[in-house]
């Protein structure tokens, strides 16, 4: 397997598990997209990518801040795939995309009370689901492809697909992540994670007149 050159060695070290994983457990590899390093999306790898969401796979993709896992949200086998391959905690919500115009797209993760339309099997163990727009140009394109929420998480192997889109962020304080931020309360908002756009996600909560729920 080809290790993708442009990637930042803690995403090479995890390429690696992958290549690992993938010779012990399954002869096919992962298909490595290599993306324009410009704001230009190819429309031929946005198809590649969507086909293997649509079949119920898990891929990485670039984001604003860090590489992360995406699965389609309704689909339950891609959401298993997301918490076995990371023994991830049902509790623990994963973040989907959505819409709020003044703090997205950018790098903050809002977390809302989930809606009955969601699949069961997303985040069981919460009422909570964290809603999060990258400020990316190839992920937009892919859930506009996708047609539906994308979930996402932290880098991870066992992937059927690899967006290389380079080394993301120039600063150690741009690989924070994103702010994690819990609208669930009427009026309130409580800060879960600082990440990496900590300061100006509370000025425009503040300026909605919202209120830090820790004061």
């Amino acid at each position: 397997m080809r290790l993708a050159p442009r990637l930042s060695l803690r995403i090479i070290h995890n390429l690696k598990q992958v290549a690992h994983l993938s010779e012990m457990q399954n002869p096919s590899k992962p298909t490595i997209l290599n993306l324009p390093v410009t704001q230009k999306v190819d429309p031929a790898q946005v198809k590649v990518a969507a086909e293997s969401l649509l079949n119920g796979n898990i891929i990485a993709v670039p984001t604003d801040t860090i590489y992360g896992v995406a699965g389609l949200v309704q689909n339950s086998e891609a959401i298993r795939k997301i918490y076995n391959i990371k023994n991830r905690d049902q509790a623990k919500p994963i973040a989907i995309s959505g819409l709020l115009d003044d703090l997205l797209p950018g790098p903050v993760t809002i977390v809302l009370q989930r809606s009955s339309q969601l699949n069961p099997d997303l985040n069981p163990g919460t009422p909570l689901v964290g809603i999060r727009i990258p400020n990316h140009p190839f992920i937009i394109e892919l859930a506009r492809k996708c047609g539906g929420p994308i979930a996402l998480t932290k880098l991870w192997p066992q992937l059927d697909v690899i967006c290389d889109g380079g080394q993301l962020g120039d600063t150690e304080f741009s690989r924070r992540g994103s702010t994690v931020v819990d609208l669930s309360v009427r009026g309130k908002y409580r800060i879960i994670r600082d990440g990496s756009a900590k300061k100006e996600t509370v000025e425009v909560l503040e300026r909605y007149s919202l209120q830090d729920a820790a004061s």
